[in-house]
């Protein structure tokens, strides 16, 4: 299945992930952000702690479903006696929830300015008796 792909989260995060099933996570990377630009809740993304250049058919990560999507905006504002300086930054919250492990099966889309997407294959596990 296609995937759109969130990269380089921390192991800490895949691990909580792994082990809450759910877990909302702040998205400030510009490559995460424009790849969930157009994702609503209900749609799946594959999330790995490889970085976009790093995977390679054969990565593992999680299939997840979003549950909740708020993008918000930070302003910080600083001044002092002679300047007043005004920044913006906007980050995207994501609720996350766990579907599955994935195997990246290969590169769909890794053009410069998109969303890096994936043919990722669910693995599955069975314990035999």
């Amino acid at each position: 299945m296609i995937y759109t792909s969130l990269t380089g989260l921390s192991r800490h995060v895949i691990k909580e992930l792994l082990a809450a099933r759910v877990r909302t996570v702040e998205i400030r990377s510009p490559n995460n952000f424009i790849a969930i630009h157009d994702h609503q809740p209900g749609d799946r993304l594959f999330v790995t702690d490889s970085s976009a250049m790093d995977v390679v058919p054969g990565t593992t990560g999680l299939i997840a479903t979003i549950k909740a999507l708020q993008i918000i905006t930070h302003r910080t504002i600083q001044s002092g006696e002679y300047y007043y300086e005004e920044r913006e930054s906007q980050a995207a919250r994501l609720q996350l929830q766990l579907v599955g492990v994935g195997r990246v099966r290969r590169i769909t889309s890794i053009e410069p300015g998109t969303p890096l997407t994936l043919d990722v294959d669910e693995v599955r596990y069975c314990g035999a008796r």
